[in-house]
């Protein structure tokens, strides 16, 4: 069992939700592998820090796991932890500051962990701050010196490197994101882990039967903590055809489909696999080799995290939105054999057009309102069929609008 896989089986019983415990681990690996190792990307390194927000109505858990990561990257001491409520000044300073490191010299590098139960409380509002963590979320344009001067105090920070574990509820996110940090790429940034209910019931009155070993998980981590350099390159590997294949076809569907993100999150998907492609490989062994199982499960886990930020950032969608899903629906249908289509298919090729299953399913039921279309049951599989006296009418509509 790999390092991600046995922190997870190791709080199985407990109450918060097994992605916020994945979540979690990752963002401790992030934190403490910084930008110590990378891939080579040609036009510039990748480095697998990472921003993620766990993101669930209040009383759902979200706080141990973001404890326990911040106590894991604590052990292994090797990177500031900045915790409890911070202004973005003073998270500046305190990344910026020279102070000595364990084993003797001074720290060279601007390296941090920004983790908070609640995110909202945790930073001091500041219309800058979100730019500002925006900014320093690209390590690879940050070689070198990097300066801000806010309210007449200058910080220079040396190669900065940031990871990023914060938890929300709807309410605090909608109060305190503001449209232009989804707009601007903050969010686009971030890995948005949206949960609605607890993993199990346990009100912990009888012991565990597994009681989660931090010192282990680590001792693995201060293995990892010494890697230095790249990984190895992923042309001519199994893992990098089958990165470049998900990346040909998935970019090609967006195109194709017309995929609007107001987040920026799909431009940015291609090296967001590819950072937790870093992270789970890293979780199985310290070779800086990506293995084809950690690069199927970066893709899947990614393709599934873009619901969620959908979910969380979109609202509710407006009534343009709305038809231009039904129009490519309705396309849909127009080149499918006798213009029949299984749901099962629609939701799969169309996951990046709608927030969420239910708005699917409410557009589905519209065209079916309008007597376009018509359901019916195939063995275990839901079907829809366009109606045979609209399919001329609805192609010259559709022909008109090409």
């Amino acid at each position: 069992m790999n390092w991600i896989d046995k922190l997870v089986a190791m709080h199985k019983e407990l109450e918060s939700p097994q992605s916020f415990w994945f979540w979690a681990g990752l963002s401790a690996m992030s934190a403490t592998v910084k930008d110590n190792v990378w891939m080579e990307r040609h036009a510039y390194k990748l480095y697998p820090n990472i921003y993620v927000m766990l993101h669930a109505d209040s009383g759902l858990k979200k706080g141990p796991p973001v404890a326990l990561a911040k106590d894991l990257v604590s052990r292994v001491n090797n990177t500031e932890i900045i915790s409890g409520r911070s202004s973005i000044q003073g998270i500046l300073k305190q990344l910026g500051t020279a102070e000595s490191v364990k084993g003797g010299g001074i720290k060279t590098k601007s390296t941090g962990f920004i983790c908070a139960s609640e995110f909202s409380s945790s930073l001091v509002s500041d219309p800058v701050a979100m730019t500002i963590l925006t900014d320093l979320y690209d390590r690879n344009y940050n070689e070198g010196e990097w300066r801000s001067l806010l309210k007449m105090e200058t910080f220079k920070l040396h190669n900065p490197t940031l990871s990023l574990l914060v938890a929300t509820n709807e309410a605090h996110f909608e109060d305190f994101v503001q449209a232009k940090d989804i707009h601007g790429g903050f969010i686009g940034r971030m890995f948005v882990i949206a949960e609605t209910e607890v993993n199990v019931l346990n009100p912990l009155i009888k012991k565990p039967k597994v009681i989660p070993d931090r010192e282990e998980l680590a001792t693995y981590l201060r293995e990892v903590s010494t890697l230095r350099g790249a990984f190895e390159s992923l042309e001519d590997t199994k893992a990098g055809e089958m990165y470049e294949q998900w990346y040909t076809e998935f970019y090609t569907v967006v195109k194709k489909n017309k995929v609007k993100d107001e987040t920026g999150t799909i431009n940015r998907f291609g090296d967001s696999v590819l950072k937790v492609a870093m992270l789970l490989s890293l979780s199985e062994n310290t070779s800086l080799v990506i293995s084809e199982i950690a690069m199927s499960r970066a893709i899947n886990i990614c393709e599934r995290f873009i619901t969620d930020v959908r979910r969380t950032t979109m609202g509710k969608r407006s009534r343009v939105e709305n038809v231009e899903l039904k129009l490519l629906l309705l396309n849909e249908f127009l080149g499918r054999p006798d213009n029949i289509v299984s749901r099962t298919i629609l939701v799969k090729k169309f996951y990046l057009n709608y927030r969420d299953v239910a708005e699917l399913d409410a557009v589905l039921e519209s065209l079916e309102e309008a007597d376009a279309i018509a359901r019916f049951q195939h063995g275990n599989q839901l079907m829809f069929q366009m109606k045979a006296q609209y399919v001329q009418e609805i192609a010259e509509f559709m022909k008109g609008r090409q």
